[in-house]
């Protein structure tokens, strides 16, 4: 199994989505997915999936180092930072 490497480049905040969805058909309650999609310094348009906590924390024109390895942020800037317990 090939192991992702971590990614480091520049880039902007362009935009924050909440998207409604139901986890399981049936489900009362449906549950938001925060995401947030990105553009670096050469144009590439990168997105991620993130908690609301992550979401919360940022806003959109917000350019710094983003962080990344596969489909999963590590960081970006100083506001979102790589925690682990």
């Amino acid at each position: 199994m090939k192991k992702e490497q971590q990614i480091s480049v520049e880039a902007t905040l362009v935009n924050k989505r909440v998207t409604v969805y139901n986890a399981v058909e049936g489900l009362e309650n449906p549950m938001n997915m925060y995401e947030l999609d990105f553009e670096t310094a050469d144009g590439q348009a990168l997105s991620f999936e993130v908690s609301i906590f992550e979401y919360q924390n940022v806003e959109r024109g917000m350019k710094g180092v983003l962080v990344y390895k596969g489909y999963d942020i590590v960081s970006f800037g100083k506001w979102i930072k790589d925690f682990k317990m």
